[in-house]
């Protein structure tokens, strides 16, 4: 039985569930609140399982993006991280991306999930 994960639309917790296939996607209820859970099919992929892991594509962070006034002092505080012509820091793993996010005292958020209707 593979294991499927899960996230509450209403307070964002996860939960990752082990399930027959044929009751792969089942809604599950939120132990916190209460609230119907939907799949997260994002969170099922390989890559996301593994810090260590690369993203599937690099990303470009618009909301850490620098003034090109400060791109020296970038590349001596990260020399490992890459900007890209509009000065954005460039990510292509998680561990890096989190090892920025640490330093910087910035605080990665999980995306808000749109309310699924029942059918």
């Amino acid at each position: 039985m593979p294991f499927y994960c899960f996230t509450c639309p209403d307070c964002g917790r996860e939960r990752t569930l082990l399930r027959e296939i044929k009751h792969r996607n089942d809604d599950a209820m939120c132990v916190e609140c209460g609230i119907i859970m939907h799949r997260d099919l994002c969170a099922e992929k390989p890559n996301a399982q593994s810090r260590g892991k690369l993203y599937s594509r690099e990303i470009h962070s618009d909301s850490l993006a620098i003034s090109p006034t400060q791109v020296e002092e970038h590349k001596r505080k990260f020399p490992d991280i890459k900007l890209d012509s509009e000065c954005r820091p460039v990510f292509d793993n998680f561990k890096d991306h989190d090892a920025y996010l640490e330093k910087t005292g910035f605080v990665k958020m999980p995306g808000k999930k749109k309310k699924r209707s029942r059918k």
